[in-house]
Protein backbone atom coordinates (compact mmCIF):
# COMPACT_ATOMS: atom_id res chain seq x y z
CA UNK A 1 0.00 0.00 0.00
CA UNK A 2 1.38 3.42 -0.96
CA UNK A 3 -0.20 6.68 0.05
CA UNK A 4 0.84 10.32 -0.27
CA UNK A 5 -0.44 12.84 2.26
CA UNK A 6 0.81 16.44 2.45
CA UNK A 7 3.83 15.60 0.28
CA UNK A 8 4.90 12.58 2.38
CA UNK A 9 4.88 9.19 0.68
CA UNK A 10 4.41 6.21 2.99
CA UNK A 11 4.64 2.51 2.15
CA UNK A 12 3.29 -0.26 4.37
CA UNK A 13 3.98 -3.90 3.54
CA UNK A 14 3.18 -6.99 5.61
CA UNK A 15 4.81 -10.26 4.64
CA UNK A 16 4.02 -13.58 6.31
CA UNK A 17 5.86 -16.76 5.37
CA UNK A 18 5.24 -20.29 6.56
CA UNK A 19 7.12 -23.51 6.04
CA UNK A 20 5.57 -26.93 6.70
CA UNK A 21 8.87 -28.76 7.25
CA UNK A 22 9.93 -29.06 10.91
CA UNK A 23 11.53 -27.36 12.80
CA UNK A 24 10.35 -24.26 10.94
CA UNK A 25 7.38 -22.26 12.14
CA UNK A 26 5.62 -19.27 10.61
CA UNK A 27 7.65 -16.08 10.54
CA UNK A 28 6.59 -12.50 9.92
CA UNK A 29 8.07 -9.30 8.55
CA UNK A 30 6.33 -5.94 8.57
CA UNK A 31 7.88 -2.72 7.41
CA UNK A 32 6.93 0.88 6.83
CA UNK A 33 8.78 3.74 5.21
CA UNK A 34 8.21 7.41 4.52
CA UNK A 35 9.99 10.04 2.48
CA UNK A 36 9.46 13.67 1.72
CA UNK A 37 11.22 16.26 -0.41
CA UNK A 38 12.06 19.34 1.61
CA UNK A 39 13.46 21.17 -1.41
CA UNK A 40 13.53 20.40 -5.15
CA UNK A 41 16.80 18.41 -4.86
CA UNK A 42 16.87 17.32 -1.21
CA UNK A 43 14.66 15.23 1.05
CA UNK A 44 14.54 12.91 4.04
CA UNK A 45 13.47 9.30 4.48
CA UNK A 46 12.86 6.90 7.35
CA UNK A 47 12.18 3.16 7.39
CA UNK A 48 11.23 0.70 10.14
CA UNK A 49 11.13 -3.09 9.93
CA UNK A 50 9.91 -5.68 12.46
CA UNK A 51 10.78 -9.37 12.11
CA UNK A 52 9.43 -12.25 14.21
CA UNK A 53 10.47 -15.88 14.02
CA UNK A 54 10.11 -18.99 16.18
CA UNK A 55 12.35 -22.04 15.99
CA UNK A 56 12.30 -25.43 17.68
CA UNK A 57 15.76 -26.91 17.32
CA UNK A 58 17.33 -30.14 18.49
CA UNK A 59 20.54 -29.97 20.51
CA UNK A 60 22.66 -32.70 22.14
CA UNK A 61 20.92 -32.35 25.51
CA UNK A 62 17.35 -32.07 24.16
CA UNK A 63 15.41 -29.37 22.37
CA UNK A 64 15.44 -25.58 22.42
CA UNK A 65 12.57 -23.23 21.62
CA UNK A 66 13.82 -19.92 20.28
CA UNK A 67 11.58 -16.90 19.70
CA UNK A 68 13.17 -13.87 18.11
CA UNK A 69 11.89 -10.33 17.60
CA UNK A 70 14.07 -7.80 15.79
CA UNK A 71 13.57 -4.10 15.15
CA UNK A 72 15.43 -2.14 12.45
CA UNK A 73 15.29 1.65 12.13
CA UNK A 74 17.03 3.55 9.32
CA UNK A 75 16.88 7.13 8.14
CA UNK A 76 18.81 9.53 5.96
CA UNK A 77 18.82 12.07 3.20
CA UNK A 78 17.57 11.53 -0.33
CA UNK A 79 18.63 13.21 -3.55
CA UNK A 80 16.36 12.36 -6.49
CA UNK A 81 18.14 11.01 -9.58
CA UNK A 82 16.22 13.56 -11.63
CA UNK A 83 18.46 16.18 -9.98
CA UNK A 84 21.40 15.09 -12.13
Amino acid sequence: MTETVAGVTAVVILFVAACKAPPAAPGMQAFVGARTLLFKHFGLFAEYKFTRSSLDVGIDSGRADISENTHHLVGGITIPLSSF
